[in-house]
């Protein structure tokens, strides 16, 4: 698997797993459009201090399996809550653009 299958095979499963973290949460989602846009920001910048330490791990000397490691524990998860909360903010756009439709 080269790296370009690899990448898209990670944010394939990132987007699955964050659509299913998003059925499962239900009513429990924020409430209001600007919490959504909030926890957008929070995730772009947990994703970008995820890539640093993915930098870290790999600038320590680990090798291929320590890297693996950090990649699916550390920038998964990150990923993951980044495309949920994007998923929160299209459903945001989703239901005013309902309501100005009525």
């Amino acid at each position: 698997m080269g790296e370009h299958d690899f990448s898209l095979a990670l944010v394939l499963g990132a987007f699955l797993l964050a659509s299913w973290v998003d059925a499962q949460v239900g009513d429990s989602r924020p409430e209001s459009p600007i919490r959504r846009i909030g926890h957008v920001f929070v995730g772009v910048l947990v994703l970008q201090l995820s890539v640093g330490a993915l930098y870290l791990v790999k600038g320590a000397g680990a090798g291929e399996a320590g890297v693996m490691a950090a990649v699916l524990g550390i920038f998964l998860p990150a990923l993951v809550y980044t495309l949920l909360s994007g998923m929160w903010v299209i459903r945001s756009l989703v239901e005013m653009a309902s309501i100005a439709r009525r």
